[in-house]
């Protein structure tokens, strides 16, 4: 019933705006075709009364088959690229942003998918980049298989295969290389100088003629036996 309720948000109040929207003649030996095409979009999904994410797109393409429903957004230039806007739920505010070449949304699963230089910054100053990623409302992941980056204030990772937080709090690769900043400590101790430090001086040499001390150790001196 939720997943209902979240399509039906998605696809009758969630719409803000539709300019020049007609629908298109079928044509079926082309493969699918849209229902419906329309321009300067934006979509906005509220969960609870509190927003989700919003879609916006300067072209979005309707498509109906036999076993399911979905959306295609995209960017017809360079200049124009899908963009998201990722909310938390609980604060109520923008916590990521997402821009890819299309988005495909899949309103029935709560769930979309981008494709092509795919972006996702956040408010903290996380970056990520992959040429594919999916966005689970449910469980609030962001999923991958894909090559991807993340850069953070303190580290640089890249590898095969991502799960994440939307907002890249957390995140898990498969097969991955880092980069880690560390801070040094101005005030830390220097490393001794052999050359000034006499805890690191070498033990001094034996006079000439002495006898050397060949005692073993746990042995009491004097004791032959």
């Amino acid at each position: 019933m939720a997943a209902l309720c979240l399509a039906a948000v998605w696809l009758s109040a969630g719409c803000e705006r539709r300019t020049r929207s007609s629908p298109v003649p079928a044509d079926t030996t082309a493969g699918p075709v849209p229902r419906q095409v329309s321009f300067d979009a934006a979509f906005r999904l509220t969960r609870s009364g509190r927003p989700r994410s919003i879609l916006r797109a300067q072209r979005m393409e309707q498509y109906e088959t036999e076993d399911s429903t979905y959306t295609v957004l995209r960017g017809p230039s360079d200049t124009s690229r899908v963009r998201v806007y990722v909310f938390d739920p609980a604060a109520g505010d923008s916590s990521a942003t997402i821009t890819a070449d299309r988005v495909v949304l899949h309103s029935a699963e709560n769930r979309f998918e981008a494709y092509g230089d795919v972006v996702v910054t956040t408010r903290d100053g996380r970056r990520l980049q992959s040429e594919h990623l999916t966005w689970n409302e449910a469980d609030r992941k962001i999923r991958t298989r894909r090559f991807v980056r993340i850069q953070t204030p303190t580290e640089r990772v890249q590898g095969t295969g991502l799960v994440a937080d939307e907002d890249l709090d957390t995140y898990s690769i498969g097969r991955f290389t880092a980069q880690v900043e560390v801070d040094e400590d101005p005030e830390a101790d220097p490393a001794p100088d052999p050359a000034t430090d006499p805890a690191t001086d070498p033990p001094p040499a034996a006079a000439p003629g002495a006898v050397p001390d060949t005692t073993a150790e746990g042995t009491p001196p004097g004791d032959g036996r």
